[in-house]
């Protein structure tokens, strides 16, 4: 049975090894789900994919696979984002990132993207995921800091950079311009860089046990209640993919 994972900065190291019974990708992007369906799989979970620059996955391709029958799960970053908006539909989401996009706490996608390496760096993340900064100083304890506005502040202050600049320097570097107290912002900066709570990881974790646990479930193919429009958009993509490499596990 073949079971897709497309993951890249979000899982955790020694993924591969740990989960054998699936088929594990790099980040998705763009026709990747489209083009996965030539090796007949009976599920796809999407966790990392590019942004930005490289097209990210397509609403309708992943809409097209499950009219296919094929089961789709997201999770923690892209696959968060893509399954609180195709819920409705039938895709199906893993973890708190996607719950908290699911019910509008968070709605911007900034809070999940990172910067990382290539594959043979294992795709390791160069910047921290806004959610995960989120995570850590709601964990962290106020009575800790010596004043009780710091934990917004350097928050906030993560928030106002591109997630191209999130790293522990930069954020501490932009709470001090904004009047942060140095102890303070000394300490939730080795907060963040020593115990992050990584929730994309936590969240990925989620969905390859589920995918390796619920594996038989999967054979039976996914059903949907609506029609999928074979529109001219949707033969240019197809046209377009199907010019594109495949496997591709980079």
């Amino acid at each position: 049975m073949t079971l897709i994972v497309f993951g890249g900065p979000s899982l955790a190291p020694g993924a591969r090894e740990r989960f054998p019974e699936l088929s594990l990708r790099g980040p998705a992007r763009q026709g990747d789900v489209y083009l996965a369906l030539r090796e007949s799989p009976k599920a796809i979970g999407i966790i990392d994919g590019f942004f930005d620059a490289v097209p990210s996955v397509w609403h309708k391709e992943v809409l097209w696979a499950m009219a296919q029958g094929v089961h789709i799960l997201g999770a923690s970053s892209i696959g968060a984002l893509r399954a609180a908006e195709l819920e409705s539909f039938g895709m199906e989401g893993v973890g708190s990132v996607y719950e908290a996009f699911r019910d509008g706490a968070l709605e911007d996608d900034d809070e999940v993207a990172v910067t990382h390496g290539p594959l043979e760096l294992g795709h390791r993340p160069l910047t921290l995921a806004m959610v995960s900064i989120r995570a850590t100083l709601a964990a962290f304890p106020a009575d800790q800091l010596e004043e009780p506005t710091s934990l917004a502040l350097y928050r906030d202050a993560a928030k106002a950079l591109g997630y191209r600049e999130r790293t522990v320097s930069r954020i501490s570097a932009r709470a001090l311009e904004r009047g942060g107290h140095r102890a303070d912002i000394d300490t939730l900066a080795a907060q963040v860089s020593e115990k992050l709570v990584d929730v994309k990881a936590e969240d990925a974790e989620t969905l390859l046990t589920m995918m390796r646990d619920r594996a038989a479930e999967f054979l039976e193919p996914k059903t949907v209640r609506y029609t999928f429009n074979d529109t001219s958009a949707w033969r240019a993509f197809v046209a377009w993919a199907e010019r594109q490499a495949w496997p591709r596990v980079a």
